[in-house]
């Protein structure tokens, strides 16, 4: 099942929101698309020469579409998802996104 793309729009200016651009050369915030799943994932740029010259990845939340409604969903240390419970299910995804910057969330 195909995400909408004004879902993906709104997701991805959600992304390009997060960080400022004059530092967009050390950290950025994007999006990846793998079926109806969508992962917000956070980049750092190479910070040790010994690690190699690729940005390292973290996966921050994922938004799952099931046709009519989106939920939201946080990774453990093992990237295993868990859906958060407290959160209901929305029919577009701009709710959970603001979920994901609340304090005390499992986020960032």
């Amino acid at each position: 099942m195909a995400v909408p793309d004004t879902h993906l729009r709104q997701i991805a200016r959600w992304c390009e929101q997060r960080i400022p651009e004059h530092v967009r050369h050390q950290v950025r915030v994007e999006y990846t698309v793998r079926g109806s799943n969508v992962t917000i994932v956070e980049l750092r740029a190479p910070w040790r020469e010994d690690l190699g010259p690729e940005w390292t990845r973290l996966s921050v939340a994922q938004l799952r579409h099931d046709g009519t409604q989106w939920r939201l969903y946080w990774p453990d240390r093992n990237t295993r998802w868990h859906l958060l419970p407290d959160v209901p299910a929305q029919t577009s995804p701009g709710a959970l996104l603001d979920v994901i910057d609340e304090p005390g969330r499992a986020f960032w």
